[in-house]
């Protein structure tokens, strides 16, 4: 691909699909890059976001250990609180519908006139 002016704008914004957090222009487009130095900035990219995983699960199951019956009990009155809430939108959900259904029917009966 030949770099000209015209032909990076359209990539411009989009950040680079290594991950490397470079914008388009700076890793993958108009500039040529090794493909080996490619290839590292993704192993180093993996390898970080593979150790935030392995913390992750590792604090996941201490956390289980340490707080799991106040989670539990903070899960179920979640779950009450937020099921109220939801019904509640459903319920005017079911009402904007209604009042848009009559809207509607009274719109086409005075179009007939």
């Amino acid at each position: 691909m030949e770099c000209t002016d015209e032909s990076c704008k359209t990539e411009g914004h989009a950040t680079c699909a290594c991950g490397s957090e470079k914008s388009y222009d700076e890793c993958c487009g108009c500039q040529a890059m090794d493909p080996i130095e490619h290839s590292m900035m993704m192993w180093h990219k993996s390898f970080f976001q593979a150790m935030h995983e392995v913390q992750v699960e590792k604090l996941k199951k201490r956390i289980e250990s340490a707080f799991g019956p106040t989670m539990d009990k903070s899960a179920d009155a979640a779950i009450e609180s937020f099921g109220k809430i939801w019904q509640s939108m459903l319920l005017q959900s079911e009402g904007k519908k209604e009042f848009a259904s009559k809207l509607q029917k009274i719109y086409s009966e005075t179009s007939r006139r």
